[in-house]
């Protein structure tokens, strides 16, 4: 996979909560409860003090307290804002008697995202809908805007091509733009040629997933996939550009690697072949249904594209299925969130766990969300 690029902007690092592994996760959570509970302090609302100077400045903490700002509209940025929106949504509802009903007028969310439109993979009616529907939900966003540096409770941002800089007062932040490689591949880059270095420190590959090595001797022995892997593709309607970090291109890449292994590629000759070994072997029921189909040689890896979802919160997502350079359809709203949420069961290994997840979402739509571990 790939490690968190928030050190390229000062204090990011330091202060930001990351969305990369289930520990992030968890953190993030305790500080969210920990936030509404700081919010909630009898010293920060308005009836424990007299004076109205001091009224001002407990409104402006307790505000502070609960004001969450992301960073990046890529898809993990989109659905964090839409699902803390549907988050603070029950729990700060008078109508559903959320715990911290209290809070409602003042928790805010802020979505920072350095380019001109969110979700910039999916098709532009998308992006504009997509925006719709977080301003809608009550989200701030702020496009074409940089952010300049994070401190333990303020953020600093300016509009790209401005000098002038914003400093906003925060409770937390949650780092959701770029990425970078984890040290294993840094220093497996570092023991390959200067061939094998691809953008953003991912590894050049050819088609058949094949790392540059030192000598010919090794020429074969790395395979490289998923997040790390720098494999340029073709697309019909752009310009020939590396493919994306994602697990449906991870997913591909992993079930392509373990066919060439599984069917005995001498993985050093180009185009892979099968080797000119026993004879016995030459009339095996496995070569003969590879020569039998053509597969002498190992073909070349293509990535078939499905789409893209993204969930923008209040029950609804975004879907664009295509097959390859071929669009199908996109769809937006309700029908779009029935198909994200079928997708993401199906894609579970295990049938206990589409239980778990199932009765989870219905015991969550009829009773609300469990803060007991917050």
């Amino acid at each position: 996979g790939t490690s968190v690029r928030s050190s390229i902007v000062p204090g990011a690092k330091e202060h930001c909560f990351n969305l990369k592994t289930s520990q992030d996760s968890k953190r993030l959570r305790t500080a969210i409860g920990e936030a509404l509970e700081y919010a909630s302090r009898p010293d920060l609302q308005e009836s424990y003090y007299s004076d109205p100077q001091m009224q001002q400045l407990a409104t402006e903490e307790r505000r502070r307290r609960v004001r969450f700002v992301v960073v990046g509209g890529g898809p993990t940025g989109v659905e964090l804002a839409g699902e803390l929106m549907d988050f603070f949504g029950q729990v700060c509802s008078r109508q559903q008697r959320g715990a911290y009903q209290h809070l409602g007028s003042d928790i805010s969310v802020t979505l920072v995202h350095g380019g001109s439109e969110l979700l910039p993979a999916m098709d532009k009616d998308l992006r504009q809908l997509a925006l719709a529907a977080l301003e809608m939900q009550g989200v701030e966003v702020r496009l074409n805007t940089r952010l300049k540096e994070v401190g333990q409770y303020h953020v600093a941002v300016g509009v790209k091509g401005s000098d002038e800089v914003e400093t906003i007062p925060v409770g937390l932040t949650v780092w959701a733009a770029g990425n970078a490689p984890v040290p294993f591949v840094s220093e497996l880059l570092s023991q390959l040629p200067e061939s094998a270095a691809g953008s953003a420190g991912r590894i050049n590959v050819d088609q058949w997933l094949r790392a540059p090595t030192p000598s010919p001797e090794s020429f074969g022995s790395i395979l490289v996939l998923g997040d790390a892997a720098c494999l340029e593709a073709e697309h019909k309607h752009g310009p020939v550009e590396p493919l994306p970090q994602t697990a449906q291109v991870a997913g591909q890449q992993g079930a392509f690697a373990a066919r060439m292994l599984n069917r005995g590629y001498n993985l050093k000759q180009t185009p892979p072949k099968l080797p000119e070994g026993d004879p016995n072997d030459q009339l095996s029921l496995l070569r003969v249904w590879l020569v039998a189909r053509g597969l002498e040689e190992a073909p070349e890896f293509t990535f078939l594209s499905l789409g893209l979802l993204a969930y923008i919160g209040g029950g609804e997502a975004l879907n664009q299925v295509q097959l390859g350079d071929v669009p199908i359809f996109n769809y937006a709203g309700k029908v779009a969130f029935a198909l994200w949420r079928s997708v993401y069961l199906s894609k579970q290994a295990a049938t206990r766990n589409q239980a778990l997840i199932a009765f989870d979402w219905l015991r969550t739509e009829a009773f609300g969300r469990d803060i007991t571990r917050l």
